[in-house]
Formats: C-alpha cells, sequence, structure tokens
C-alpha cells in the first residue's frame, strides 16, 4: 500500500473536529455528573485535539502538492481552506494549552479550577465551529456537490426547479 501526503491527510484532519468534539461533550458530562476524572479526560481529548491539529496542517501543505495538479480543483478553493485551518490549528493548539494549565490547576485544586473548566467548555465551542468550517471548505476541493456550482439545481426528490 502506498501512502503519499494526500492520503495522511485525509487520515489525519478528520482527528481534531471528532476530538474537539467529543471532548466538549465529555468535558459537560463531567460538569453535570461532578466528576473531576471525566473532566480530566476531556482535557487529555482537548491536548489530542492540538497535537493532531499541527499534523493535519502539516500534512495538508504536502497534499496541497499534489492536489494541486488535478483537473477541476480551484487554487482559490485550496487557498481558502488552507488559510481556514492555519487559523483552526492555532485556535486548538490555544485550546490544548489551555487544558494542559486546567489538568495542572485542578491537579492543584486552586479556586480558579471550575473558571477554566467553563472557559474551555465554551472556547472549546468555538473552535468546534472553526475546524468544522474548516472542514466545510476542505470538503469543497474534492466534492462539487458543496459548491453552487458543481450540481445542477434541483428540488426535493431530483425534481428540477425550473420556471
Amino acid at each position: 500500500m502506498d501512502i503519499n501526503a494526500a492520503h495522511l491527510h485525509l487520515m489525519v484532519n478528520h482527528v481534531p473536529i471528532l476530538a474537539t468534539f467529543f471532548s466538549m461533550a465529555i468535558l459537560a458530562w463531567g460538569m453535570v455528573v461532578h466528576q473531576q476524572a471525566i473532566k480530566k479526560v476531556a482535557l487529555v481529548g482537548f491536548i489530542l485535539a492540538g497535537l493532531t491539529a499541527v499534523i493535519a496542517v502539516q500534512s495538508g501543505e504536502r497534499a496541497e502538492d499534489i492536489v494541486e495538479s488535478v483537473p477541476g480543483v480551484s487554487e482559490e478553493v485550496i487557498h481558502d481552506h488552507e488559510e481556514a485551518a492555519e487559523t483552526a490549528q492555532w485556535l486548538t493548539i490555544i485550546l490544548g494549552v489551555s487544558a494542559i494549565v486546567g489538568l495542572f490547576m485542578m491537579s492543584k485544586q486552586t479556586r480558579y479550577s471550575k473558571h477554566i473548566i467553563w472557559f474551555l467548555l465554551i472556547y472549546s465551542l468555538a473552535v468546534g465551529s472553526m475546524l468544522a468550517y474548516t472542514a466545510y471548505l476542505g470538503g469543497k476541493i474534492m466534492h462539487p456537490e458543496l459548491t453552487n456550482d458543481g450540481l445542477p439545481s434541483q428540488g426535493v426528490e431530483g425534481e428540477n426547479n425550473e420556471d
């Protein structure tokens, strides 16, 4: 099996998205049931998201060289995805670093532990939204059904919307 940069990018790029959303749900659950161990699992997930975001962007840089030579692939769409990915990467890194701080604060049982947990929950929603937007833009690179000009305009059940 021959794996190139584009394959690696497709395998890795979903991890930060899923790690962020699953960790967000786990953190919310940990807050509801007041279980520190569950909250810590969520924070480790945010750290994983931050690490894998870096890998996703790095593999995306190499995948760009492969994909931009494919007929029908728009350099503008690739550029938009790349710009969003860089922003998402930094937001996710900040999430991971904040989670490390949160784990430290929880282990020391500081009085601000509860504050950072709330911050992480709210901030992870923003990060998850940016990651989802980045994924949407990435899907437009090779999925014409995500663009307005990719498929003919059709209504429900494939009916044509012409008047």
